[in-house]
């Protein structure tokens, strides 16, 4: 058992609480996973369908991309079009799902937050692992596809859980930044709406990213990959069909910016909820 009088002595004295972010997740697995279990529960309690929207919604957008790119826009990037577009769509969705409930998560638990004795950051990192059910199910739905297809298997195929979960790493530092600043601006849950729009025509998801390389000058090209889901997008493509070289300096932005924002996204919100309470 984690020793209340400890983490009250570090709370309460305004210091950071001991231990790494990923050891304080295992020492506190249990609350962890009551978070998990009740961020579920309460998506889904009034929904007749319910996980089955996490197939429903991928399919819906697969079609719509496939016969807007296939037939009314003919644009083909890969030879199997349909797998390029959801692997480009899972990716992205993972992403969208994640960011605006844990951008508000601290907000919305703020009875949870006023115990000074609950650590804090898993409160927006529990909304992140909840939606890695999400993305279970739709790789179930990849893999469908693939046999469907018949995509040759690859041994680059298990690539593929090591980039997801570094995808994961970069949700969790920015839902830990945004929702520290959304505590204080409540503006901040409609800039992230708003920036999912955006990026989702920004990022690689039915286009591929050497197109991109080939178009934007320079300057503007590394500018574009600072948006880490595109180099992501590129290596996941790349390890499940291999059918263009892997762009590695788009992989290495994408390393580099999700390990910059988890260290920014665990130090603001450490300077930050010290006064969480005062402000809900």
């Amino acid at each position: 058992m984690v020793d209340a009088a400890q983490y009250v002595r570090e709370s309460e004295g305004g210091e950071p609480l001991s231990g790494s972010l990923f050891e304080r997740l295992h020492r506190y697995r249990f609350a962890l996973w009551n978070l998990i279990l009740k961020d579920f529960r309460v998506r889904y309690r009034n929904m007749s369908l319910g996980v089955l929207w996490s197939l429903l919604n991928p399919l819906v957008m697969l079609g719509v991309l496939v016969i807007v790119f296939s037939y009314i826009h003919p644009s083909r990037h890969a030879n199997f079009f349909p797998i390029f577009l959801l692997l480009g769509m899972v990716t992205y969705n993972f992403f969208s799902l994640c960011l605006p409930p844990a951008t508000n998560a601290v907000v919305e638990n703020a009875a949870l937050v006023k115990k000074v004795i609950f650590p804090r950051e898993l409160i927006p990192v529990s909304v992140v692992l909840s939606q890695v059910v999400h993305l279970l199910i739709q790789l179930a739905l990849l893999l469908v596809f693939l046999l469907l297809f018949r995509v040759p298997p690859r041994t680059a195929w298990l690539l593929v859980p090591a980039l997801f979960a570094a995808e994961m790493v970069f949700i969790m530092g920015a839902a830990m930044l945004c929702s520290a600043l959304n505590v204080f601006y409540r503006d901040i849950l409609y800039l992230v709406q708003s920036l999912l729009t955006v990026l989702f025509w920004l990022t690689p998801i039915f286009y591929d990213l050497k197109q991109v390389k080939l178009n934007l000058p320079r300057p503007l090209y590394l500018l574009y990959i600072l948006n880490p889901l595109a180099g992501y997008i590129d290596a996941v493509r790349f390890a499940v069909l291999g059918e263009r070289p892997l762009d590695l300096e788009a992989l290495c932005m994408a390393l580099a910016v999700t390990l910059f924002t988890l260290l920014l996204g665990m130090r603001v919100f450490r300077a930050r909820q010290p006064h969480f309470a005062d402000k809900l």
